[in-house]
């Protein structure tokens, strides 16, 4: 599956402090964003386009209105991020530690996870179409109820996911590594290799109460 790829001017404006810019306008533009720290902060409305942000942390932050557009987030910290109402389209996420972001109810459209660690993300509720999980560590990784709509989990290991109530279509896991699974009957829809089908049979016999005899 082939992505829309951002689009990033060529010239950029660079900033190593954007907490000043976020209390005089929550829209920000054509920025290279590096090594800024907007950690901890508690904000009502932040959206960004056309930017480059590179190794800045935005552990335990909480926006209440998050949007994102045509833009390359490489090498951040999103520990703890509440996100949660957010939009990401067209959206490249690179090298991220992602471990406990909230990104509930959500919608993310053409969007990039490359060697990221996805460790207790929440996307329930949320929208996924046309979305790479590239190289990803994925641990504990919740799609309840979320609608899912061509999503490729290409060279990534993953543990613990779970799709119960979740609608699929296009979904492909072939590529994946899969440890280990949580309400396997909720992969209808997704697209699966035979080897991973003989790993995942146990859980499907469980999960359907068959008992099988030596």
């Amino acid at each position: 599956m082939k992505l829309l790829h951002p689009d990033i001017p060529t010239t950029l404006s660079d900033v190593y402090d954007i907490t000043p810019l976020l209390h005089v306008d929550d829209k920000l533009r054509g920025l290279r964003i590096e090594n800024a720290d907007i950690s901890n902060l508690r904000l009502k409305g932040m959206a960004i386009e056309e930017s480059l942000i590179n190794k800045t942390d935005f552990s335990q932050t909480h926006i209440e209105k998050f949007e994102s557009k045509d833009c390359t987030f490489k090498d951040c910290d999103m520990t703890a991020t509440s996100l949660a109402n957010s939009s990401w389209h067209v959206v490249e996420v690179i090298g991220a530690r992602c471990s406990g972001l909230q990104l509930q109810t959500s919608k993310l459209k053409n969007v990039l996870f490359k060697g990221c660690k996805l460790e207790l993300v929440n996307f329930r509720f949320s929208t996924l179409e046309n979305v790479i999980f590239e190289d990803c560590m994925i641990n504990d990784i919740d799609f309840y109820n979320a609608t899912l709509k061509n999503i490729t989990f290409s060279g990534s290991s993953i543990e613990n996911v779970t799709f119960l109530g979740a609608r699929l279509k296009n979904v492909d896991l072939s590529e994946a590594q899969i440890m280990s699974v949580k309400n396997v009957t909720g992969f209808k829809g997704a697209t699966i290799s035979y080897e991973q089908l003989m790993f995942l049979a146990p859980y499907f016999m469980q999960e359907l109460g068959i008992l099988i005899k030596d």
